[in-house]
């Protein structure tokens, strides 16, 4: 098998191509001509035990190179530079004066050899040619951008779900301009993901399921036992001026904190991002952290919440990744839980109250009323 190493010559000679392990695949440049090939090759680079295939004119399988047609002594080098003789050889008689596998400039295949740049993002092509897939982005590893090829459709994105992304990419008409406007938009939306950069490592993020994807614009998180906090950026260009921030809880808890949260927002440092002003404004050092966290109080208990499981399914997690956090009022009932858990009971009562009511449903235990702020949860 060949060493690590062994292919960086090969791969200087023919950026085109991708290499894993002793596999390679990928597009060339010969003599003004593309070639689309996959090989096998273990013993690189000669070709002992080597596999060839070549995507022929008008085609969309590989064929196969037998290995009569390869001379003795060849490397992988060698056989590289007589594609175009292999490619005319295996091509089918009636299609010769057809479609070669020459790409003009305005072709799309040209573009996405163009738009090779290793250091700027990792590029990816699927092997009947018909998806191509932008990740790991310099500086902003977590994002990727598929298209269909060669509509240029965008079939795949990370960027928030709250914008019609696609419908501003897809102005662009060529891929070129659509990548370069991506990446700036990955530049323009470092605020936004910055802002949620702390929440996300130094907070108990109860929703969405951790770990939380680069296209959600909101977290539900915790602020201290059976309150929440539901921080949501609305436009993802200006993060701030768009922020809303709800307390969900019972209700004496939300009336208290609410008036907090309004006074210490009319005080809004701008200096600070939006987890370090949550902090000053409810004078905390720091939210709880998930069960299991191991962060120390300054007395030395744990600051972590506990797990408590949905008293109707009896489970913590649901498979949608929910956990329990609707409680009533009742300061001396202590059970939670899941919204869609509520949901389904509430559904069953024949005397059922209508989830955005002001009373829109109580404990099924102690029959205390839940506060409306969970209404939203309920409703969804």
């Amino acid at each position: 098998m060949a060493e690590p190493g062994e292919w960086d010559n090969f791969l200087l000679r023919y950026p085109g191509i991708i290499v894993s392990g002793s596999k390679a695949r990928g597009t060339v440049k010969l003599n003004g001509k593309w070639y689309r090939l996959k090989v096998v090759c273990p013993h690189f680079p000669k070709l002992e035990e080597a596999r060839l295939e070549l995507l022929l004119p008008q085609q969309v399988k590989f064929t196969k190179i037998k290995k009569e047609d390869l001379k003795a002594g060849w490397t992988l080098y060698d056989l590289m530079e007589h594609l175009p003789q292999l490619q005319h050889k295996y091509s089918d008689t009636a299609n010769l004066s057809a479609k070669s596998l020459e790409i003009t400039d305005s072709n799309i295949y040209s573009e996405i050899a163009a738009l090779y740049a290793p250091q700027d993002y990792q590029l990816e092509l699927n092997d009947a040619c018909s998806l191509l897939r932008f990740s790991k982005f310099a500086g902003y590893e977590r994002h990727y951008l598929q298209v269909a090829l060669p509509t240029l459709q965008i079939t795949a994105h990370s960027l928030p779900d709250c914008v019609p992304w696609e419908e501003q990419l897809q102005k662009y008409e060529n891929l070129t301009a659509m990548v370069q406007q991506f990446r700036n938009y990955l530049q323009h939306l470092r605020a936004f993901y910055g802002n949620f950069a702390d929440i996300d490592e130094l907070c108990y993020v109860v929703q969405p399921k951790p770990p939380v994807s680069t296209k959600h614009n909101w977290r539900l998180f915790v602020l201290r036992e059976r309150v929440f906090i539901k921080l949501v950026l609305s436009d993802p260009f200006a993060p701030i001026g768009s922020m809303s921030v709800q307390i969900i809880g019972p209700t004496q808890a939300v009336e208290e904190l609410r008036r907090t949260l309004s006074d210490g927002l009319s005080e809004w440092d701008v200096e600070l991002d939006i987890h370090k002003n949550l902090l000053r404004i409810f004078d905390i050092c720091y939210f709880p952290m998930p069960p299991g966290s191991g962060w120390m109080e300054v007395d030395g208990e744990v600051n972590s919440t506990e797990q408590k499981f949905c008293n109707i399914c009896y489970s913590y997690q649901l498979e949608e990744g929910e956990i329990p956090i609707v409680s009533c009022d009742n300061p001396q009932c202590t059970l939670v839980y899941h919204a869609a858990c509520l949901k389904e009971w509430f559904n069953t009562l024949t005397d059922g109250m209508d989830f955005l009511s002001v009373s829109f449903g109580t404990c099924p235990f102690c029959k205390t009323k839940l506060s409306t702020s969970f209404s939203e949860l309920l409703a969804n």
